[in-house]
């Protein structure tokens, strides 16, 4: 009886492993161009279903049309770097280069830059209408909806977008 049940154990552990290799999920068997056909039925679908491509886009200084760069959709739009803060630390860097009057001068308009400069996002109609537009500050974001036929501008920044 043990020696039937341990060839049984045997025998279904061989059919587990054979069927795990048969099951290979491996992409590599594909064509070039079937692999290409693959991924647009996929993303034709994902599109379809309203499910963004990407979990996070980080998007610089640019114009981005939407249906074309950006799928249509609800997104939060977060700022991770502005103009501002980067010519904040040059002025500052400066700052240290000269005297203490001056230095402290540069120093101080250093840090005004930063407040001063933000990054500019302009959703863009029909014939370069803007929509909407708003600043946003290192770590600020906001909720933005994105149709097709619009575009986002983005200006003196880099800001991340992220479905939702």
């Amino acid at each position: 009886m043990k020696r039937f049940l341990s060839i049984v154990l045997v025998l279904l552990m061989f059919l587990s492993v054979m069927t795990c290799a048969c099951a290979d999920n491996s992409l590599s068997k594909y064509s070039d161009a079937q692999l290409k056909q693959l991924y647009e039925s996929v993303r034709e679908e994902m599109i379809r279903r309203g499910l963004p491509l990407a979990q996070e886009i980080t998007l610089k200084e640019g114009k981005f049309v939407i249906g074309q760069d950006i799928l249509p959709g609800s997104y939060i739009i977060k700022c991770t770097e502005t103009f501002g803060d980067t010519y904040g630390d040059v002025y500052s860097s400066l700052g240290g280069l000269f005297g203490d009057e001056l230095g402290g001068m540069m120093s101080s308009l250093g840090g005004m830059m930063g407040d001063l400069i933000n990054a500019q996002v302009e959703i863009i109609g029909d014939y370069g209408t803007v929509l909407k537009s708003f600043e946003l500050g290192v770590g600020d974001s906001a909720r933005i909806t994105l149709s097709e036929g619009t575009a986002l501008q983005i200006s003196d920044g880099t800001c991340v977008l992220t479905a939702g």
